[in-house]
């Protein structure tokens, strides 16, 4: 998920060092070795009011706000016990909640020990400013959501537990006048369209961000699919 966070400076030396490095990543990954260069995003939606078949996971989960102790759990500031990839996952998903804030977040709890095992952040109309600040996300009518950044545990994966939770998640929407809800997957990333498509979200749109002059300027364009574009349909 391409998505502009930066955390802003606090006085505090390891904020800054955080930042500092933030921006270190920023800067290299606008530096494309190509002139121009695109990346490309399934929009997916879910229309709460259309009947969904129940989903479940391997394990029992159930659904709730998260807290404080959840980020704890889930992003330790210290990872180095994590293996690479993952403690690249928990670095972004923690710069991702420097923006976000806590107050849109939703766990998935593993039913036999009370442990988190899965997180989402689902918007509504009223945190409009969060999601435009977040960069790469159209702006969305009084009756959309977007429910995004998803993290699955290594503890808890091959469980089936991403769809069971988004389609849980998706239906606190409703608590704010809600009928759609979005969310962003890359074309290539074909376990998670899956998962989302179990969840309920059909593809509805497609966001290109096109990178120019080797990645130093950019732009979003999000195109709806044609009502009969047989990508809104196929099984994936």
């Amino acid at each position: 998920m391409s998505m502009d966070i930066a955390k802003s400076l606090n006085g505090k030396s390891t904020d800054i060092l955080h930042t500092l490095d933030h921006l270190g990543q920023r800067i290299r990954g606008r530096l494309k070795p190509t002139l121009v260069a695109r990346t490309v995003r399934y929009g997916l939606r879910r229309d709460l009011a259309a009947p969904l078949e129940h989903v479940s996971a391997k394990i029992p989960i159930s659904s709730r706000r998260m807290t404080q102790a959840d980020i704890d759990i889930m992003l330790p500031e210290d990872a180095s016990a994590l293996p690479p990839a993952d403690q690249l996952e928990v670095k972004w998903r923690r710069l991702f909640l420097d923006k976000a804030g806590i107050a849109n977040g939703f766990v998935a709890v593993d039913e036999r020990d009370g442990s988190p095992c899965y997180m989402q952040w689902l918007f509504g109309r009223t945190e409009a400013d969060i999601v435009a600040d977040l960069g790469g996300f159209p702006r969305f009518g009084r009756d959309e959501a977007l429910l995004e950044c998803a993290y699955t545990p290594p503890s808890h994966r091959g469980l089936g537990i991403m769809s069971a939770a988004m389609a849980l998640f998706a239906e606190h929407a409703t608590d704010f006048g809600a009928r759609y809800v979005h969310t962003f997957v890359g074309t290539e990333n074909i376990p998670s369209l899956k998962g989302c498509r179990r969840a309920g979200f059909d593809p509805h749109m497609l966001h290109t961000r096109r990178f120019r002059l080797f990645g130093l300027l950019r732009d979003d364009t999000f195109d709806v699919m044609a009502d009969d574009d047989p990508r809104r349909r196929w099984e994936m």
